[in-house]
């Protein structure tokens, strides 16, 4: 594994990990000695401050390059990958993330992941962080996962968003329904909520500026 995991190591030490993110940390440090070495030196460091204060979290993409190494150092297993799945798709998530298609193929990898997936915005609603290339290094990327039916709730789009379904599909609130391959942009200022189809929905999502889920729902896609 080439990827470090400093970014986690202060909730390693004090004890804020959760199960799947803890089991994956302490994989990597059985590893690389030099993140073993930085445990015990913030250890060190730690044990004479107050810890009052609540941990600030790392950011989430960081666990999804920790995750993302995994799978790229496992063995190839006989049979199709989950990569394959997407195959058809490899070529348009290159442009929307900005990034190479080698890079899109171990991420897509993590769909199958069950400890990839971390809490969204409603029950239902799960996402994997990570960050796109230099021509989206501002905006929030990632996939989202909604579960059969589940709705994802009215929001306003502070910044532009790109969405690409890539299993499943979902019911906008106009009535337009999307499915595998199905492509949407949504301007700055737009609003609107979706639901998923009975089979669920995953969609690859690059948003800027992020998403307001306080605004009124009376503005519409508009």
């Amino acid at each position: 594994m080439n990827e470090h995991i400093d970014a986690w190591i202060p909730d390693l030490v004090i004890g804020t990990l959760d199960g799947a993110t803890r089991a994956t940390v302490e994989a990597h440090l059985e590893r690389c000695d030099r993140c073993a070495g930085e445990v015990v030196a913030v250890t060190e460091a730690l044990s004479s401050v107050p810890m009052s204060l609540s941990p600030e979290r790392p950011d989430p993409s960081v666990f999804t390059n920790v995750l993302a190494s995994i799978v790229e150092k496992q063995p190839r297993t006989e049979g199709p990958t989950v990569s394959a799945r997407f195959g058809d798709l490899v070529d348009r998530l290159v442009q929307l993330f900005d990034l190479t298609a080698e890079r899109v193929k171990i991420l897509l990898e993590l769909v199958d992941e069950p400890a990839a997936w971390r809490r969204g915005a409603a029950d239902g609603i799960t996402l994997i962080d990570f960050r796109g290339g230099t021509r989206i290094a501002a905006a929030d990327a990632g996939f989202v996962r909604v579960a059969p039916g589940a709705t994802f709730p009215h929001h306003l789009h502070v910044g532009g968003e790109v969405v690409l379904v890539l299993e499943g599909g979902f019911v906008d609130e106009d009535g337009t329904v999307v499915r595998r391959g199905g492509e949407q942009e949504f301007a700055a200022g737009t609003s609107h909520f979706f639901v998923a189809l009975p089979e669920g929905c995953v969609f690859a999502a690059v948003i800027w500026d992020g998403l307001d889920f306080t605004a009124s729902p009376a503005g519409g896609r508009g």
